[in-house]
């Protein structure tokens, strides 16, 4: 059986999803009307029973079984919707002043859908009207060490080509503007910081700097109105690579010392560890030029 197509491409990306093709195995490709529901597959291969609950639910047969249904992310998107029907109450000036002007007749540089729903969804899980977010739970993300407090973990799952910088660069500005705007509203900070995984990734942001003026995306990509930008260069944002966080170990050979410093100062975008037995720490031992590497 076949599962081509005649039509992929259903939906325009500058609006929210109307259309989709439900897809079953047996079955002929059947189109619907709606949005699909946010939904999650298990590897094939691996009997590992996911926790179901407010998060996920085991979709019935006749539907997208053996898939999850993401039951909050479902419920999320529902509110977030009819939050916007309504204007986006609860929310600051700044941030109303934001959300219009992306949404805004005219722009040049036309958003997606997905990614104002992303920076909306971050938007109503902080400052929409308490009704609105009643019965909605985030489960929160309880570290390994206990001396730690648990944090809730707001995450954008985005596809490849929707231009994730942009979001972030939204993001950014709403959080920076409306911590310049009332500097005692601890729902915001005035410094962002962006973890990325390489040093490519790492050059590629640095358009998010908000000193870069109208060299910065925040403009090329319109998305801080130019009298905002003053306000907006009064916040930092901080572009890093995740291997300042990694923790360095002193060598009690010279040896080994050495080839930590070599590979922290030279090569910083190496991710190979490997364990020292007899000294009993962990180490980075990648491009180090001795004879014995």
């Amino acid at each position: 059986m076949s599962y081509e197509v005649n039509e992929p491409i259903l939906n325009s990306p500058f609006d929210e999803p109307s259309q989709y093709w439900f897809i079953r195995e047996g079955y002929e490709p059947e189109l619907k009307e709606g949005r699909r529901p946010a939904i999650v597959y298990p590897p094939r291969e691996g009997n590992t029973e996911w926790e179901l609950g407010q998060v996920l639910k085991l979709s019935s047969p006749d539907e997208f079984f053996p898939g999850y249904e993401m039951t909050l992310v479902n419920r999320i998107r529902k509110e977030v919707k009819e939050w916007r029907r309504q204007q986006y109450p609860g929310v600051s000036r700044t941030t109303l002043e934001l959300l219009e002007y992306w949404s805004r007749e005219g722009r040049e540089h036309r958003l997606f859908f997905a990614q104002k729903e992303a920076v909306e969804t971050i938007i109503f899980l902080i400052e929409s009207r308490t009704d609105f977010r009643q019965g909605i739970h985030i489960p929160q993300d309880t570290p390994i060490d206990s001396t730690l407090k648990a944090f809730i973990r707001c995450a954008c799952k985005m596809a490849t080509g929707s231009v994730k910088i942009t979001v972030m660069g939204m993001l950014a500005a709403w959080s920076i503007l409306n911590k310049v705007a009332d500097r005692s509203n601890a729902k915001f900070s005035d410094i962002v910081l962006i973890i990325c995984p390489n040093i490519t990734i790492k050059s590629r942001l640095q358009e998010l700097n908000p000193d870069n003026g109208e060299a910065s995306l925040y403009r090329t990509r319109d998305l801080v109105p130019s009298h905002l930008m003053d306000k907006l260069r009064r916040g930092k944002v901080l572009v890093t690579n995740w291997h300042i966080f990694e923790k360095r170990v002193v060598a009690d050979t010279d040896q080994w010392e050495r080839a930590a410093a070599y590979i922290i100062d030279n090569h910083p975008a190496t991710a190979a560890f490997v364990k020292n037995e007899r000294l009993g720490f962990t180490i980075p031992r990648l491009y180090y030029p001795s004879e014995d590497s």
